[in-house]
């Protein structure tokens, strides 16, 4: 509605420019033809009266008859073409006048209606000039804005920044920079641009402000950089899995391919009783090698984010000892004493996946950095807070090498790679 409101006032101005036009064409020739009717009229009346004082007029003799009628038509003629002239020189600045009005009111549409804020500051830094767009970001009317101080209009700890960024403007470079405002309760990041206005002499006598509303765009920038950081991590976590796997699976599957080759080999050589045994053995171990393989999934899940929290009621006596029994092979190859002095059966209420995964990791990496002839002990206490709850406390105590207080910063930092050698 306001749209064809302007362009009906742009016509109305129109038609009214080119009638106005038009009369003040019209109005000079007329003038001009009539001053100079009048002009000649007058020479002939005065032409008249010397004849009849018998004034010696021998000169106008020849022209008796008709330099009366001759005179005013000729100079209003004359005067015509003044007119003429003169109406069309008006008319050009008349249609100047209207395309320089037409320009300016085209101009004021298209920043009214920008997306971005449009102003302009004297060296007093005060506003000169401002869109409408000022209204419906600032919540003030262009009244509100107009003569008032840039630090007035938009609070002292945004002027800070924009004053730096004016100071460096001020030397007539034109200046770019991001900052935060709030504006109707609401932050927004805006990136601003500011031009300085010099004169014939390079004189600065204001500065041009553009500001654009970038919260959008710095919305799906802050959502980039978050899926970069989440893709970084499952890349790390997809490399750290292959390792456990490569690493974990490694030893059962030697001591499977251990035990088959024995057998195969020296099969005649053993009684039914010792091939038994070796086949026990290697079912065993195939079942270890299979939990683990079920924990290394479920461990991998757990670090993607796609696995449920389900807590249940779960025997930690138990659950310790089931790790034993998977990791027995391991220790009876390095000859390391592997055992759990947990006595009585404990119940707490959590995930058994999760639990039995932290467990298996902790007794792995025990048995991992400990020497031949060593040791590796679970344990358990009760434990309490400042509320009086109480908590079981699982303890993992190996003879190994230990870790440096560097590298424990990182263990639970999954892209970090580490030696947890001292």
């Amino acid at each position: 509605m306001e749209d064809n409101a302007k362009r009906s006032y742009i016509q109305i101005h129109n038609d009214h420019s080119i009638q106005d036009s038009l009369v003040i064409k019209k109005y000079a020739k007329y003038l001009f033809s009539l001053i100079g009717f009048a002009l000649g009229s007058i020479i002939s009346i005065l032409i008249a009266v010397f004849e009849d004082h018998k004034i010696d007029l021998d000169i106008f003799s020849f022209y008796s008859d008709f330099y009366h009628l001759v005179i005013p038509v000729l100079l209003g003629l004359t005067g015509t073409l003044i007119g003429f002239l003169q109406g069309k020189k008006q008319d050009k600045k008349k249609i100047e006048q209207y395309e320089l009005s037409l320009s300016q009111q085209t101009l004021s549409l298209i920043f009214d209606n920008l997306p971005v804020l449009i102003s302009f500051l004297d060296t007093d830094l005060c506003y000169r000039f401002a869109n409408k767009t000022h209204e419906n970001w600032m919540g003030l009317s262009l009244g509100e804005i107009y003569g008032k101080s840039i630090k007035d209009v938009v609070g002292e700890q945004a002027f800070e920044k924009i004053d730096f960024n004016i100071r460096k403007a001020a030397e007539g470079n034109i200046v770019s920079f991001e900052s935060i405002r709030e504006m109707k309760g609401t932050e927004h990041y805006l990136n601003s641009t500011i031009i300085p206005y010099k004169d014939e002499t390079q004189k600065i006598n204001g500065y041009f402000s553009i500001v654009a509303d970038i919260t959008e765009l710095k919305i799906r920038e802050n959502k980039i950089i978050e899926q970069n950081f989440e893709l970084a991590a499952l890349n790390a976590t997809k490399d750290k899995f292959f390792s456990i796997i490569a690493h974990d699976l490694k030893n059962p599957f030697s001591s499977l391919l251990g035990f088959t080759e024995i057998l195969y080999n020296d099969y005649d050589s053993y009684d039914e009783n010792t091939r038994k045994k070796f086949i026990k053995a290697i079912h065993e171990s195939s079942e270890n090698t299979y939990q683990l393989l079920e924990n290394l999934l479920v461990w991998s899940r757990t670090q993607s984010v796609k696995i449920e929290f389900n807590p249940t009621v779960v025997n930690i006596k138990a659950l310790v000892e089931e790790n034993l029994v998977l990791l027995k092979q391991f220790a009876l190859a390095k000859n390391i004493q592997l055992e759990s002095i947990i006595q009585q059966d404990l119940f707490i209420n959590t995930d058994r996946n999760l639990i039995n995964t932290i467990v298996r990791n902790l007794l792995t990496n025990a048995l991992k950095f400990t020497p031949e002839k060593g040791k590796v002990i679970v344990s358990e206490r009760i434990v309490s807070d400042d509320f009086h709850n109480e908590f079981i406390e699982v303890s993992i105590q190996d003879t190994g090498i230990g870790i440096s207080q560097g590298n424990i910063r990182k263990l639970f930092k999954i892209d970090n790679k580490c030696s947890l050698l001292k």
